[in-house]
């Protein structure tokens, strides 16, 4: 028994001390919420509809230090099915958060079929936040 606390004191050690050193960065954007500490990271996320011209994006949070910058952005790609030519991207929402403000994103953007990309850049951040994305049957 004593073998097993001093490796998860250890494992401890060297998870805060990587912690304090570069920061880290836990989970996956729409599948579980995620968790930085300390970290400057940039995650895009891309959802592409094919079925419905919406998108309904929430993100939920707090910023306990640090930046965030939240941006949604649009892109149509060409089709030969179609003939349509591909649009270039364009911002559609765009918000700064800072340390101790609360994120809280839900807008349903209507921008067509395409490409919706969210990017989230996180400059020395710290705090936990959850995405809910449309699942991909309803895409």
């Amino acid at each position: 028994m004593r073998d097993i606390v001093i490796f998860l004191l250890l494992v401890a050690a060297v998870f805060i001390g990587i912690g304090e050193w570069r920061g880290w960065y836990l989970g996956v954007p729409g599948t579980t919420p995620v968790v930085l500490y300390k970290m400057d990271h940039r995650a895009v996320t891309d959802v592409r509809t094919v079925t419905r011209s919406d998108m309904p994006i929430r993100i939920e949070g707090r910023v306990r230090q640090g930046t965030l910058t939240v941006a949604v952005t649009y892109e149509r790609p060409s089709s030969f099915q179609t003939g349509e030519a591909a649009l270039p991207e364009r911002v559609l929402y765009e918000e700064v958060f800072t340390r101790g403000q609360r994120v809280r994103v839900d807008e349903v953007f209507d921008a067509g079929r395409g490409i919706y990309r969210v990017r989230m850049t996180y400059a020395d951040v710290s705090g936990t936040f959850r995405f809910t994305f449309p699942r991909p049957s309803e895409l």
